[in-house]
């Protein structure tokens, strides 16, 4: 089981298309934190800086980088780190902003412009986005091996200027596999100890995670899981809470209910085909933890999310 291949493709989030802008010499604008989302700029033309709230760096970003802020985090991008920031609803509100056509805005000195959107995801984040750093950054001057996002990139940007109808959908769309691609790139390339990204490095924890992600409905239990990888009960539930960041059963947990949140909203499986499906027994023991888990019953959660 490629485990982060199975952590992708379970997230459940949904991209969404802010604007493009024009933004022009001095320039800063301060964009407040947000839960459970997480927000992206492409540099489209021209440069610029970035700043996470809580980070004691300004990073310089040019034409053709893309900067993600994994979780919604307060964040500055302006000209130059000495320009007094704006908040953005007061930008917003100073141009008369519509949400037509792009964001114009600044003193009328040297130009950039930007892609900017943002990803809301369930309530239930995974591990590995909530161990993710403040601020990825995919710089354009790092040519190995980014040319599908040098295409992606270029298609969006084309998508926001030319405005034609399902231009929002294709540019939704595209930057949900951008995502994706850059928190896989991510996990291939960091030596940094994250811990959940240690947690797939490590070969006994990680094994774990493969058994737990491709056999979810199993009847799994920290014993099993320990005589599975060779070790000893506690020496196991220690070393995987250390490296995961929950209990083996919160994980397990954690994956049941995702799964079924995904079959619940894209298919028309009986509740109780569901529960079988999750690793329950009977539909009221299943209907009780998803409760806990996501603070609405099946029935409900399908209500308001249905594909």
């Amino acid at each position: 089981m490629d485990v982060l291949t199975d952590i992708l493709g379970s997230l459940q989030f949904q991209a969404n298309f802010y604007f493009r802008t024009d933004l022009t010499s001095p320039w800063s604008v301060y964009i407040p934190l947000k839960r459970n989302v997480a927000r992206f700029h492409i540099v489209t033309r021209g440069q610029g800086w970035i700043h996470v709230e809580g980070q004691p760096d300004y990073l310089p970003i040019a034409n053709g980088d893309l900067v993600v802020v994994p979780y919604g985090a307060a964040h500055t991008i302006l000209d130059d780190p000495v320009t007094p920031p704006r908040p953005l609803d007061e930008v917003l509100d100073e141009v008369s902003y519509k949400d037509v056509g792009p964001l114009i805005y600044g003193g009328g000195g040297p130009n950039t412009g930007l892609v900017c959107g943002e990803f809301q995801f369930e309530d239930a984040i995974h591990p590995l986005l909530a161990d993710l750093p403040p601020l990825l950054h995919v710089a354009a001057s790092n040519s190995p091996n980014r040319t599908w996002l040098d295409s992606a990139l270029g298609f969006i940007a084309h998508e926001s200027m030319d405005g034609r109808a399902g231009s929002l959908a294709i540019i939704n769309r595209l930057s949900e596999i951008i995502f994706i691609q850059v928190i896989r790139a991510f996990a291939e390339a960091t030596d940094a100890q994250i811990p959940f990204l240690a947690a797939l490095g490590d070969p006994q924890i990680s094994k774990a995670l493969g058994e737990i992600h491709s056999r979810p409905a199993a009847d799994l239990t920290v014993e099993s899981l320990g005589r599975l990888v060779g070790m000893s009960r506690s020496s196991f539930s220690n070393q995987f809470t250390d490296l995961v960041g929950m209990t083996p059963y919160q994980y397990i947990t954690l994956v049941r209910m995702q799964q079924a949140s995904r079959v619940l909203t894209e298919t028309d499986e009986p509740i109780m085909a569901v529960s079988l499906g999750a690793g329950y027994k009977s539909e009221a023991a299943f209907s009780g933890a998803f409760k806990r888990f996501f603070g609405v019953r099946p029935g409900e959660y399908r209500k308001q999310n249905k594909k």
